[in-house]
């Protein structure tokens, strides 16, 4: 339930944990929302700079991350590689909107070098994020879905960017 090389929560606990928020959510009929980030040009980060290099990176923004989203509703997890979420129950999406660019700008702020990025000199990440209200017979897969589609957004963007999802509200 635990990753070892950041300490955050696994893939496996955040499964878990969305499915349990997603059902509180539902019946308390409040918002539930994921920020969904990225490193960007990892790949090319890890095979420049070496795999000691990575990891200490992604233990650095894990920090970032976990030290920004720390309330006892909330979830912070490493999905997998170099890219990570976080559930933040109870949030609208102007909250969303502020942790996710704080995010992205802290991480940035770092500077840790990166010079086989084509956006910085400086590890950034790309961030998509979705909040919902969940509706009978809505499943917690779209916010996933829609969260994860803003991420691709912020790609194709540019990177380093920060993207909301859809406002569907769970359908």
């Amino acid at each position: 339930m635990i990753d070892g090389l950041t300490g955050l929560a696994s893939r496996r606990r955040f499964v878990q944990f969305l499915g349990q928020d997603w059902r509180r959510a539902d019946d308390e009929q409040s918002s539930i929302a994921i920020i969904l980030l990225d490193v960007d040009f990892f790949d090319l980060y890890n095979s420049t700079l070496g795999r000691d290099a990575g990891d200490a990176c992604l233990r650095r923004i894990a920090g970032v991350i976990a030290g920004r989203v720390k309330r006892s509703s909330d979830l912070v997890a490493r999905l997998d590689g170099d890219r990570f979420v976080a559930v933040l129950a109870g949030a609208d999406h102007a909250g969303v909107l502020g942790v996710a660019e704080w995010l992205r700008a802290e991480i940035e702020s770092h500077m840790i070098p990166h010079g086989a990025s084509s956006v910085s000199d400086y590890v950034t990440v790309s961030v998509g994020f979705a909040v919902m209200t969940p509706r009978a017979g809505a499943r917690a897969e779209l916010l996933v879905a829609s969260a994860e589609a803003a991420l691709g957004v912020a790609k194709e963007l540019g990177r380093n960017a920060v993207v909301p999802g859809s406002s569907v509200v769970g359908q």
